[in-house]
């Protein structure tokens, strides 16, 4: 049975989402372990477990110098800081509920947006923007009962909010760099690169933070919670959550993500006995409308365009990949990259590899729209018009230093694209 990743993708989400909403239960009892020595654990219990995983792709670990980077900062920001300067944050005001501090961590989706669009050089749509601003209002209101904050916190306050800002950049920027690296790569294995380089940066963080001597200090119970933590909110809720950002666009997923704050309110309503207030209900109820407008928009993936055939300047031909170029469609929204997909011509439906974008290579700057058959086919007669969808993004666009290296490139794009298209 053939599973459409595009339209499940968002779901996939969600369900992480929901895993991370019962961290704080399954965390209570770490509390007296410091943030560093959890961080550390809670990674190297997640990496014994997929280490064979890992290994049985050990052959898919070539990555680029971008994607390493782009792992690492995920690592550091996401794995290690991110914890560490929100951990410290609701620390500097005593734990207090609904402070300044979760507010500003409301922010993450902003930092996501920010980066998807720089980094991924996704688009934003004004009916994107609509939906994603009444989502983030509406999270607002679910998680302050009447929209009131508690900013009577202690003189740490100022401190705190810096933290908390700190940990919405760290977590909301980490998406995008995450989804970066699951372009090309299977969410297996950048589940098991992150937990790998997380658990050496958090060992590292212990050391410096002079808390080796609490590596030692966890009860039996605590081992518990972490292999727990494991199977549930942590490298479960993980892997899932790749797998459904690798076909997801970040500013998609971000939105999705606050089904997690959601769904702590809630929880906070049958174990813990907190009574909500009216706006409380009608905000989440408002929310979910929010996030199922937003997940809407992901499936551009299975939107058909129609346009028509224009003439190119030949390179794909000189260098052995002739392309069909097209003229872009005015409700185009997919970024710039390297895609796989279908065009249906002359009443046949045939394989492709999509280049949209610049061609920086050839210092071309202008953006173009055009597809190579992967199959090695070619279309007689040429048709006039033609209709055409994306399944999958393989890479960005990139400025290979000479037509070789260009070549080799678009052969292995042919490959992947092969094998998803399969």
């Amino acid at each position: 049975m053939h599973i459409n990743w595009k339209k499940i993708g968002p779901y996939l989400i969600i369900i992480a989402a929901v895993l991370w909403a019962l961290d704080g239960i399954l965390r209570r009892s770490l509390f007296s372990l410091p943030p560093t020595i959890i961080v550390f654990y809670e990674h190297l219990i997640g990496l014994i477990i997929i280490a064979p995983w890992l290994f049985k792709n050990i052959r898919n670990l070539k990555f680029t110098k971008r994607e390493w980077g782009a792992l690492l900062v995920v690592s550091i920001f996401s794995g290690v800081l991110g914890t560490l300067w929100f951990t410290t944050a609701l620390v500097k005001v005593n734990y207090i509920s609904f402070s300044v501090v979760f507010l500003l961590q409301k922010l993450q989706p902003i930092f996501a947006m920010t980066f998807a669009i720089i980094f991924l050089k996704e688009k934003i749509s004004k009916r994107y923007l609509l939906w994603a601003l009444v989502a983030m209002l509406a999270a607002y209101f679910v998680t302050f009962k009447n929209g009131l904050i508690s900013f009577n916190t202690g003189d740490e306050t100022l401190k705190a909010a810096l933290f908390a800002l700190g940990a919405a950049f760290a977590w909301g920027s980490s998406t995008a760099f995450s989804r970066f690296a699951l372009l090309r790569k299977s969410n297996t294995v950048v589940t098991g690169v992150r937990f790998f380089l997380t658990t050496i940066l958090a060992l590292i963080f212990v050391f410096i933070f002079g808390q080796q001597a609490a590596l030692m200090s966890p009860n039996s119970n605590q081992w518990l919670r972490f292999v727990i933590i494991a199977f549930s909110s942590g490298l479960l809720a993980l892997w899932i959550y790749y797998r459904g950002l690798k076909n997801t666009q970040v500013k998609v997923a971000t939105i999705l993500e606050l089904t997690f704050p959601f769904l702590a309110i809630f929880i906070d309503i049958f174990l813990y006995k907190n009574v909500l207030a009216v706006s409380q209900y009608l905000a989440a109820l408002l929310l979910l409308l929010a996030m199922y407008r937003v997940a809407r928009l992901n499936t551009a993936f299975d939107k058909i365009y129609h346009t028509s055939v224009i003439g190119g300047a030949g390179r794909g031909k000189r260098i052995g990949f002739p392309t069909l170029n097209f003229i872009i469609p005015d409700d185009f929204e997919h970024s710039y990259g390297i895609y796989c997909g279908f065009i249906i011509a002359n009443s046949q439906q045939y394989k492709v590899a999509f280049h949209y974008g610049p061609i920086p290579t050839f210092s071309d700057k202008r953006r173009s729209l055009e597809a190579y058959i992967i199959s090695g086919e070619q279309l007689e007669p040429i048709p006039d018009k033609i209709s055409f969808r994306f399944v999958s993004k393989l890479r960005d666009i990139e400025n290979f230093s000479d037509k070789d290296k260009l070549i080799a490139n678009i052969k292995q794009d042919i490959v992947i694209a092969k094998e998803i298209l399969a």
